[in-house]
């Protein structure tokens, strides 16, 4: 397999994990529609964030790239807390169905991880 196939079978393996991932917030808004709405409103405020910090990659400013990236970083982590904070209360609420949701994240990303393994090892 070429090397931009692997990338391409990546991409669309990703894709396929964030959509499971949405998963969780789908079962957490049946089971509880407060505790998600609050989580939901967290992550949303987030990833405007990291789209406001993104813009300002392409145009002028006084801080530097790489001040701009550590932001959007620090951004990020604190948005994917709140995606563990989803997936944890799934668990407490729902264990079964939470379970079959992350089985099915964790099997897209072995098949992503090998998949990198082909990347890395070709031309070996």
């Amino acid at each position: 397999m070429n090397y931009d196939q692997l990338i391409s079978d990546i991409e669309e393996i990703r894709k396929g994990v964030n959509i499971k991932t949405v998963d969780f917030l789908k079962l957490l808004s049946e089971i509880s529609p407060d505790k998600s709405k609050e989580q939901l409103d967290k992550i949303q405020a987030l990833d405007s964030k990291v789209i406001e910090l993104s813009e300002l990659l392409h145009m002028p400013t006084k801080r530097t790239k790489l001040q701009i990236l550590d932001e959007i970083q620090l951004v990020r982590e604190e948005n994917n807390k709140h995606w563990m904070d989803v997936v944890r209360l799934c668990f407490e609420l729902d264990e079964s169905r939470a379970q079959k949701i992350f089985y099915n994240i964790k099997e897209c990303d072995k098949k992503i991880r090998d998949l990198s393994k082909e990347i890395a090892n070709e031309g070996n």
